[in-house]
Order: C-alpha cells, then sequence, then structure tokens
C-alpha cells in the first residue's frame, strides 16, 4: 500500500483521536479562562485599534464617509454585534484632536498586553518554551500589533474600492466573495498559531487547526446571530452599555474558538506520541485502539528473532503487545518479559549502546516502537510517564545488583 493511501485509510480514526484529545486538553488547560483573559484585553485593545485604524484611512481615503461605511461593514463580518455609533463616536474623536508620534506610539503599547496575554495563551496550548527576553517579547508582541493593524487596514480598503466599483454582484459572485474572506480568515488564524506556537509546525498541523478554528467561527456566527434575534433583551440589564456587552460576549467566544483550534493544531503535532503514551500510562483504552492506527508502529516477529544486540546503538524503545521477549548478556538470561512490559528505554535515553540482546522468545511477538521524536513529547509533556520510567528503571537496578551480591 502506497504511502498516501495508508495516509488516507488512517485519516478518519487519526482525526477523530485529535478532535477527542483536544476536547479533554481544551478542560485540562482551562482555556475558558485565558479566553475570558483575552476577551477582557482584547476589548480593551480594540479601542485604540479603532482610532489607529481611522487615522490611518483618512491619510489614504480622503471621503470619510465611505471609509466609515467600509470599517463598519467589516466589523459587522467580524463582530455581530458591533453598534455603529460606537464607531462613529471614535472617528468623531479622531478628528477633533492632532495626534502626535508620541501619541499614536502610547495606543499601539496600549495595544501589546492583549498581544503577550495570546502569546503565552498558545504556547501553554503548544507546551512550548519561552525563550525571548522581555524586551524581546515586548518587540514581538508591538510586530504583531502592527500587523494586526496592517491586516485590517487592507481589508477596509478592499471593502471601499468594492463600494466605489459600479458592481451588480450576483448571488455567486457574493458566494465567492464570502469564501475568499473566510480562506483569508483561516490563513490569518494559521498565521496567528505559528507566530506564537515557539514549536516547529508542520502545514498540515497549522491548517488543522486554522480551518477548524475557522469553520467553529462560520458555525458560532449565525448562532450568535439567531440568540439575539430570539431573545433581543438578552443583555438588557446593562442598558446604554448594552452593545459593549454584547461585543465582549462575542470576543470571548471568537478566542474561545481560537484557542480551541490551537488545541487542535497542538494535537495533530502530538498525535503519534498521544497514541503511544497510552502503552507507558498504562491505559487501557488506547492498548485497545484500532490495529489501523497503531499499524505504523507495529512490528511483528517469530521465535528466535534478534531484534537487536548488545552494543548496538538504540534509537527506539519497544512495548510488549503480544509474546514475549529475552533479555541477555553474553550467555546470562536478565529478564523476560511478556505484555505489557517494555525495553531499550535506557539506550534511548541516555543515547548509550544497547546494554544487552534482546531475542523474540515466542511466535508471532507483537512490538510497538516508540522513536525518539515521540518519546520526547511524552516525556515533555506526560510527567507521570516520567515518574513510571524512573520506578521502573530504579527497581531493575535494584533487581541487577541484587544478582550480583547474591
Amino acid at each position: 500500500m502506497s504511502f498516501s493511501k495508508q495516509q488516507a485509510r488512517l485519516m478518519p480514526a487519526t482525526l477523530w483521536l485529535v478532535v477527542r484529545e483536544s476536547v479533554r486538553s481544551f478542560s485540562r488547560n482551562r482555556d475558558l479562562e485565558s479566553a475570558a483573559t483575552l476577551a477582557f484585553y482584547g476589548f480593551l485593545s480594540l479601542m485604540p485599534l479603532l482610532l489607529l485604524l481611522v487615522f490611518a484611512l483618512s491619510w489614504v481615503v480622503s471621503a470619510s464617509d465611505t471609509v466609515l461605511a467600509a470599517l463598519s461593514e467589516q466589523l459587522a463580518d467580524l463582530f455581530p454585534a458591533f453598534d455603529e455609533a460606537l464607531l462613529r463616536e471614535i472617528a468623531t474623536l479622531a478628528r477633533q484632536r492632532v495626534w502626535g508620534a508620541v501619541s499614536l506610539l502610547f495606543l499601539l503599547w496600549s495595544m501589546t498586553p492583549f498581544a503577550g496575554a495570546a502569546r503565552h495563551a498558545v504556547i501553554s496550548i503548544f507546551k512550548g518554551q519561552q525563550r525571548r527576553t522581555f524586551l524581546t517579547g515586548k518587540a514581538m508582541d508591538l510586530i504583531v500589533v502592527l500587523a494586526v493593524l496592517l491586516l485590517f487596514l487592507l481589508l477596509t480598503i478592499s471593502r471601499v474600492l468594492l463600494v466605489a466599483l459600479p458592481l451588480d454582484l450576483t448571488q455567486g459572485a457574493r458566494s465567492v466573495q464570502a469564501l475568499f474572506s473566510w480562506a483569508l480568515s483561516a490563513v490569518v488564524i494559521g498565521i496567528f498559531y505559528r507566530a506564537f506556537a515557539s514549536v516547529p509546525l508542520r502545514a498540515r498541523e497549522v491548517a488543522v487547526g486554522a480551518v477548524g478554528a475557522a469553520l467553529l467561527l462560520s458555525l458560532i456566527r449565525p448562532l450568535f446571530g439567531l440568540l439575539l434575534q430570539f431573545n433581543p433583551n438578552f443583555g438588557y440589564a446593562f442598558g446604554s452599555v448594552k452593545a459593549i456587552f454584547l461585543l465582549l460576549v462575542w470576543v470571548y467566544y471568537t478566542f474561545a474558538v481560537l484557542l480551541f483550534g490551537a488545541e487542535l493544531a497542538a494535537n495533530t503535532r502530538r498525535r503519534e506520541a498521544l497514541l503511544l503514551r497510552g502503552f507507558l500510562r498504562d491505559d487501557r483504552h488506547v492498548r485497545r485502539a484500532p490495529r489501523r492506527l497503531l499499524e505504523p508502529f507495529l512490528r511483528r516477529f517469530e521465535d528466535g528473532d534478534v531484534l537487536f544486540r548488545e552494543g548496538d546503538a538504540g534509537c527506539e524503545m519497544f512495548f510488549i503487545r503480544a509474546g514475549s521477549v529475552r533479555l541477555t548478556r553474553g550467555e546470562v538470561e536478565l529478564r523476560r518479559l511478556g505484555p505489557g512490559d517494555y525495553f531499550g528505554e535506557m539506550s534511548l535515553l541516555l543515547g548509550a549502546p544497547r546494554s544487552a540482546t534482546a531475542t523474540i522468545a515466542e511466535p508471532d511477538t507483537e512490538l510497538v516502537a516508540i522513536a525518539e521524536r515521540n518519546m520526547d513529547l511524552i516525556l515533555g509533556e506526560n510527567p507521570e510517564v516520567v515518574q513510571r520510567l524512573l520506578r521502573d528503571m530504579a527497581a531493575r537496578l535494584r533487581d541487577m545488583n541484587e544478582r550480583i551480591t547474591a
């Protein structure tokens, strides 16, 4: 079977594994709390962003009414509960004062806490390590703020051009435009994940998270609209600031979806480790996983086959799924291992040659091979596995000392 066909066959089961683990990690990482924090920072950053947008657009487009109409449409697409009156007040504020370099820099700097909170939330999901200094991190946050401002600027200018052109768009053309906007959203989300993850990501891993988040956003937007339609008094208790309350709620939902998309991307990256860690955590559910998922890691041997010899280089460890293995040093049998046991971890972890010879002791023996890359992910994100390995290694050293001293 070719690689592409095998991947296609494994895709449904792998996707289900990724989604299931993403739901669990979304709860375990307390992403709803992170979304609430990001909603607060994002809402505080929205006003400086709009001020900067109106100021920047006034230099590009002279017709202020056209700019406001295009910006209002753009914001309505992003925030269903956005109040146009709020935008007009911001535009009035932007025109009434002279904006100097210090004021503009202050507005940009006031948005960096949001970028920093977003960066830390994504890093925690991907289990990345923050290697930047404080100043480097702030510089990165400022770059992200400028990128967001540029993105909004380009989107609004494209809206202005569409309004200015005397075009009567058909339903098909509008559908193409909507599809383009959706694809652009997925690309922007993917760039957001790639910039903040602090771990190497492949295009497929970014695509799963970005497309998943974009699809969820396209689903919750009409649902939120239905909520407001059938419950027009939602947020009524907030009186004149009802629009602000609804905007804050929508931003919260949006960031919850973005963080779930990050979980999808992160678990796609560690999909093999998610499956293999169950063997080291004594997880019966994983051991009973569909055979097609385990197929890339399974090795089958017959009685008498030599898996590796003493002194060989080792870049894998093995878990016994069926059958048994005999470990020998010279002519001395050290241990006989059966289903549920694992071996070869010392050489893998220490980068040392194999300390014993592994020989298959039963026909139809089936082993699960765990490579170095997956082992690094498992150990880095599962302290309980590290504890089990340390306990087992200590027990084996104790047994070896007892044999030597006996």
